[in-house]
């Protein structure tokens, strides 16, 4: 079942500290339906690209592979492997709107568990709500940090 959503909302908070929140993959379980969340690689500026998730689908674990893409005002992700066969990926587009940032989530999944139609699209459409609402939770309540360096394992930091 192919499931598609569009999901448009606003942060209290800046574009790049939105940025910073979404940076922060480890914290995924805390707003995300995953269960856990490490980064297997970063690009030069230390912005994760390679991350493994175990996802909750529908309760039972996927174990998932996925790669991110940054840009200015974009932060993509694509599933690479699934333990269920599940496909597919997604976006948040990041602007600056009048005193808040503007954020337009997008995903789309494939996945082979057998439910109607109709019920399987209310059941993403509600999970996916309950992500953003936990999302705007979490980034305006993160920590402000100069840079992506806030998160990083202290391994990868510059010591002095």
């Amino acid at each position: 079942m192919r499931t598609k959503i569009d999901i448009h909302f606003t942060v209290d908070a800046t574009p790049a500290h939105v940025f910073e929140a979404l940076a922060n993959v480890e914290m995924l379980p805390e707003w995300s339906s995953y269960q856990d969340a490490r980064v297997a690689t970063r690009d030069k500026d230390r912005r994760p690209t390679k991350i493994y998730v175990t996802a909750d689908v529908h309760g039972s674990s996927d174990l998932q592979a996925l790669e991110w893409r940054w840009t200015e005002d974009r932060v993509t992700w694509q599933i690479v492997d699934s333990s269920r066969g599940i496909r597919g990926g997604g976006w948040f587009e990041v602007t600056e709107g009048d005193g808040e940032t503007q954020v337009w989530y997008h995903a789309e999944l494939q996945t082979k568990i057998p439910l109607p139609g109709l019920l399987m699209k209310r059941t993403q459409q509600r999970w996916h709500e309950t992500i953003v609402e936990n999302f705007i939770e979490f980034a305006e309540s993160y920590p402000e940090a100069d840079t992506y360096g806030a998160y990083l394992d202290p391994v990868y930091t510059d010591q002095g």
